[in-house]
């Protein structure tokens, strides 16, 4: 089994990229909200985190900061994240095309989608699990009209612990 621990600290507005393991990397992407993504250097547009962690629609566990009808303040106290990602890049390819169709169903025969559906949750995975140190929450002034009633995260202090089998 390979473990690796990562911490940082971000403001708002910055990102954050950290490699591990074998063509790994771990990012937090976005200005205001972050998205919590890992990445291998086989496909480095293509997050291996996503595809392997529902419901695809109307969650927010991959995403640190208001959205999805939570503040900023509940998004930071939502800790610690377990996600799974997919650690083996041969298999970013197909999982992509699998979320793909159980996203867009309309488009594809129902026997594909109910398969697409099952391979997705069988895929093997790695674990992370995202923890929020600590963070600073504070109005939002960049929103025009909105009186600094709306919050935003300020600043992000993390761990993330990564395991995967070994390959």
């Amino acid at each position: 089994m390979n473990r690796v621990v990562i911490e940082g600290t971000l403001k708002r507005g910055d990102e954050f990229a950290q490699a591990f393991g074998p063509g790994f990397t771990f990012r937090l992407r976005g200005r205001d909200v972050w998205a919590i993504v890992i990445t291998h250097a086989a496909s480095p547009d293509r997050d291996l985190v996503y595809p392997v962690n529902p419901p695809y629609r109307f969650s927010n566990r991959q995403y640190v900061g208001p959205g999805y009808g939570e503040s900023a303040r509940d998004s930071v106290g939502s800790t610690p994240r377990e996600l799974a990602f997919l650690y083996r890049p041969g298999d970013i390819g197909r999982a992509w095309d699998d979320l793909e169709r159980v996203l867009w169903p309309y488009t594809h025969a129902e026997a594909e989608v109910e398969r697409a559906i099952s391979e997705l949750g069988r895929f093997p995975t790695g674990a992370l699990v995202f923890e929020i140190l600590s963070a600073e929450v504070g109005p939002d002034e960049s929103r025009t009209g909105a009186g600094g009633r709306d919050e935003c995260v300020r600043t992000l202090r993390f761990r993330v612990t990564i395991t995967w089998p070994d390959t």
